[in-house]
């Protein structure tokens, strides 16, 4: 399959380093890569329909990565998502199972497991 063709993964972090260094695994990878700065500038982005999956950060400034994916659920857009957090906490997988996350991972992440989740949300 020509990953090209399967829709754009889109890194949800506010630490640019975390975007920089998932991006340039993903792209290595062969997959197209949008990266976001916060939650905020993610929801302004008009292309939903072209993104296959999300990394999102839970711990952002302003709004949190579960609070953005409540307001995409809300808008009835419905993203494979992965939430990547730095701090284990069973009211966020709770949270996050609710809310029809895939896969919630701790910083530092295992690449495989992060590869493994792209793989199947994109087929």
């Amino acid at each position: 399959m020509n990953k090209e063709n399967v829709g754009i993964v889109a890194v949800i972090d506010d630490d640019n380093d975390v975007g920089d260094v998932l991006g340039g695994l993903l792209e290595t990878m062969g997959y197209q890569v949008a990266t976001y700065q916060s939650a905020t500038d993610f929801l302004s982005d008009t292309q939903m329909e072209r993104l296959a999956c999300l990394i999102v950060d839970q711990n952002m400034p302003k709004m949190t990565g579960l609070d953005m994916i409540a307001r995409l659920s809300e808008r009835g857009v419905n993203i494979p998502a992965l939430l990547i957090t730095g701090v284990h906490d069973p009211e966020v997988e709770r949270r996050a199972s609710a809310l029809g996350v895939m896969t919630v991972l701790e910083k530092p992440m295992s690449h495989h497991e992060l590869l493994r989740f792209i793989s199947v949300s994109v087929g």
